[in-house]
């Protein structure tokens, strides 16, 4: 308490790292939460799912759900949709999706779960938790829904009120008469209850359903029920909870397992920046209170007691700074996951869930962390003796050892050796290694390169100082001299400053070029591939036609769209992309990428060889990566038949085209699909590309589009670059959380840098008085103290940008057998990062620098 600024600052230290840790802690487990919520509550109650066998088209009948009701075990069975965590099995995708409309009479938004119904079962026969009624009454005529409390207020929705509703097959007006609360609530679910008997009118074909779930009696065994539906029905599947959940974790369940890896690796970098900031702090502050320890060992005081009580020092600071990190990072993380729910989609209405660990852990870090940060000092400290104790602190600093350095230098080449081992060696002998093996090469590469910069980091210091800081401080003559020799006076310690920006810098790099090639890989093609200049999408997300479903919640556009369009006023040709439940070649995909129209007039799909297929002569098209892989080419025919079904026809492949995630790997077109598949239901229509006939503008083609397709409601009007942009939304927001944590990375830096230029302004007091005394000014001080600053960033911005881009090149190059689109460099983002530590510096730089050419000359002599 003897210097109370010292002390803030140490304990700011402690903040720092705490808050970083405690803050990705909190967001990884509120992402898992999230995602687990979805999935348990869809399975709350069930005992037994039923869906149908991928060879049994229709589902579960009719007669089969009456039979199961009459087993002596079931005491009800419910039939569903795919609402979250629910088996999934629909022939159709999105098959029970909804639009309900607000009190606008515009869609609704709903979060990651989608819409969906549901059938309001009377008391005692519901298979999952009752929902609980919270206004009104349940749905008792076809005309009469109830939509969850939350939606109906996000909606501004009241009772009575005259509600739209789209299904998959038509439009239908209802009205509200009550709300409910139900487990399912999470994640920005809507939910719209039915009687059962308009449920099934609406959501079946009214003589199978698509999947049912099973509750048994008390006592009962769910196994029992479950292997008796087996064999006597060989065309279903009976699944229990757990394989249900198998079932439905598909993409999202992959992206959150993706995140949780990515916050994950930010709790570990926190632990390393914080313990690096801890450290750093200690070192100076204790190296300042040497003159202080040599008068208590000159009376008497011993080495242990001395050591003894700088340790309990540590402990309360870090207790202080752990309890102030924990409370910073809960509410850093609030405003963060407020922000993101206000402008997320698919991942939006994250829950923020809270767990000891989050909480406790961070707190044990910063008590650890500090301890450990003070030993060494306090070691040194203690077995000073006396005489040299009273020596400036910058006279004691070491230098780099040889030893040291030479460890440096092989812990580089190692590093960089295995980096490189993971991103371009995918096999020895024949022997192929997998992606996690190599992505453990990259990582303990990093490992090794980093402890190599923070070993080197002092004689690094000294060569950037001595070239480009010289060069750099040039211009600013004496002052910038000053400013340079400063960064040398103690190059360990400017080492481990300018290491906390290296490492946000190289995180914000790494993350730069993951996030550039991701998004290349999903639409990187995409604006020269479509030669239209507006798509209609639908609305619900836009789903990647080439890629299985994934659970997607977008809503199919029925044919009528197409065909009103085509009839309006200044369109010209119109062509549909879709998917369909057909098999090609065999190929083991559900679901397969259909065009409907003259492929050539709408995308151009970069053909290699053959031609695109026309609308009339029936024709598949594959990719190049397919036609290396089955050895087919232009010519050679392929067998197309429903999915799960053995009767087909053969038809001919017209053209390879180069690779493009808009259409996946094969395409084939309506003209053949219509020969097997006989029901216009079975089409998923995903987007519509519009041509005009030239008659009018594209502004007034648009203007007019959107009127046409107005009465659809779920049809959106897109240009060719806003379509591209829909397509990268996901991934955009995934990389928008990372870059939020990013965020917090740079400002602790910023932070860091400030915490040790006011203890090093505060070393050097005695310094500045006789700059001051000899008649330097003010603002040459301040100059002096910022420019020192901007050295310290540019030199941990230099090391960063080239770890950063290193190692992301590296798991790009990786991640090339996954589909990975080829390294993108974001050069622009790069430059900015440069020019951005160099205001990063100036900034960190204001407040001491001001509190530095304040100092008065005589005070601080004395």
């Amino acid at each position: 308490m003897a210097n109370k600024l010292r002390m803030a600052l140490t304990v700011l230290s402690v903040v720092l790292g705490t808050a970083f840790l405690c803050g990705s802690l909190l967001l990884t487990h509120s992402l898992e939460r999230t995602f687990s919520s979805i999935v348990d509550a869809g399975v709350e109650g069930v005992d037994v799912g039923v869906i149908a066998q991928q060879n049994n088209p229709d589902g579960v009948p009719f007669s089969v759900i009456a039979e199961i009701e009459q087993y002596p075990e079931v005491r009800a069975v419910n039939i569903i949709g795919d609402g979250p965590g629910m088996p999934s099995g629909t022939t159709m995708t999105g098959q029970s999706a909804l639009i309900l409309t607000d009190s606008d009479g515009n869609p609704l938004q709903a979060g990651s779960s989608g819409t969906h119904p549901l059938a309001i079962y009377p008391q005692g026969e519901w298979v999952s938790p009752e929902p609980t009624l919270i206004d009104g009454h349940f749905p008792t005529k076809p005309d009469e829904v109830v939509v969850n409390a939350s939606a109906a207020k996000r909606g501004g929705l009241s009772l009575g009120d005259h509600l739209t509703i789209v299904t998959p097959t038509e439009r239908i007006d209802a009205t509200l008469s009550g709300t409910f609360e139900s487990n399912t609530d999470v994640a920005g679910w809507v939910g719209v209850g039915f009687t059962p008997q308009r449920y099934v009118e609406l959501f079946t074909n009214g003589t199978d359903a698509s999947q049912i779930t099973i509750a048994v009696n008390d006592g009962a065994d769910p196994m029992a029920v479950r292997n008796r539906i087996g064999k006597n029905h060989r065309d279903l599947l009976p699944l229990l909870p757990e394989q249900i959940i198998d079932q439905t974790t598909g993409d999202t369940a992959r992206q959150l397992e993706f995140m949780t890896y990515v916050l994950l690796a930010f709790a570990a970098i926190a632990l390393i920046v914080g313990s690096f900031i801890i450290a750093n702090t200690f070192a100076m502050i204790v190296a300042q209170r040497t003159g202080e320890f040599a008068l208590l060992r000159s009376i008497g005081v011993s080495t242990f007691q001395i050591g003894f009580s700088v340790i309990m020092e540590a402990v309360f600071v870090g207790l202080i700074g752990g309890f102030i990190g924990i409370a910073v990072g809960f509410g850093v993380v609030n405003a963060l996951v407020q922000v993101l729910n206000q402008f997320g989609d698919t991942l939006s209405s994250i829950d923020i869930t809270y767990n000891a660990g989050s909480f406790i852990f961070p707190v044990l870090f910063a008590v650890t962390a500090t301890v450990l940060s003070s030993i060494s000092p306090a070691h040194r400290a203690g077995n000073l003796p006396p005489v040299q104790a009273f020596e400036s602190s910058d006279a004691r600093s070491d230098a780099l050892g040889r030893i040291r350095f030479l460890v440096a230098a092989v812990m580089l080449t190692l590093g960089i050796s295995l980096t490189i081992a993971g991103a371009v060696v995918s096999a020895i002998n024949g022997d192929e290694f997998k992606t996690e093996t190599r992505l453990a090469f990259i990582g303990a590469g990093l490992l090794l390169v980093f402890f190599s910069l923070s070993l080197s980091g002092p004689a690094l210091m000294v060569a950037t100082s001595q070239t480009l800081g010289v060069a750099i401080m040039s211009p600013f003559r004496a002052v910038g001299k000053l400013a340079q020799r400063n960064t040398l006076r103690n190059p360990r310690r400017s080492a481990t400053t300018a290491l906390a920006v290296t490492l946000s810098v190289g995180l914000v790099a790494c993350v730069g070029v993951i996030g550039a090639t991701t998004r290349a890989s999903v639409f990187g093609s995409m604006e020269s591939t479509i030669k239209s200049p507006y798509v209609l999408d639908s609305i619900g997300g836009t789903m990647i036609p080439g890629q299985p479903a994934g659970g997607s919640r977008s809503l199919s556009m029925s044919a009528a769209v197409a065909q009103e369009i085509a009839q309006t006023r200044g369109v010209g040709k119109v062509g549909t992309l879709m998917t369909g439940s057909v098999q090609v070649n065999g190929w083991d995909n559900e679901n397969t990428t259909i065009f409907d129209g003259d492929l050539s007039q709408f995308l151009d799909l970069a053909v290699r060889s053959g031609d695109a297929f026309d609308d009339e002569t029936p024709g598949v098209m594959i990719s190049t990566t397919y036609a290396d892989q089955s050895d087919l080419e232009v010519g050679d025919t392929v067998t197309v038949n429903p999915y799960g079904s053995d009767d087909g026809i053969r038809v001919p492949i017209t053209g390879i085209y180069a690779e493009t995630n808009l259409v996946g790997h094969l395409m084939v077109n309506a003209a053949a699909t219509n020969r097997v598949l006989t029901s216009a239901d079975t089409y998923h229509r995903s987007q519509i590309f519009v041509n005009g006939d030239g008659s009018t503008t594209n502004e007034e083609l648009r203007d007019i589009l959107v009127d046409a397709v107005a009465p659809f409601l779920i049809v959106q009007v897109k240009s060719k670059d806003e379509f591209r942009g829909s397509l990268g939304t996901q991934i955009n927001q995934l990389l928008g959380i990372i870059y939020g944590l990013l965020a917090l990375a740079v400002i602790i830096a910023v932070l860091g840098i400030v915490n040790t230029l006011f203890l090093s302004i505060s070393e050097r007091t005695r310094e500045i008085g006789i700059l001051r005394a000899t008649g330097v000014q003010r603002g040459q001080i301040r100059r002096m103290i910022t420019l020192e600053s901007v050295i310290l960033s540019i030199h941990g911005a230099i090391h960063g940008l080239l770890l950063g881009t290193f190692i992301g090149w590296a798991i790009v190059s990786c991640l090339r057998t996954r589909g990975m689109a080829p390294v993108e460099f974001p050069w622009t983002q790069i430059g900015l990062m440069l020019i951005s530590a160099i205001i990063i510096g100036g900034i960190a730089a204001l407040i001491p620098a001001n509190r530095a050419s304040r100092i008065s000359p005589l005070e601080a002599i004395n």
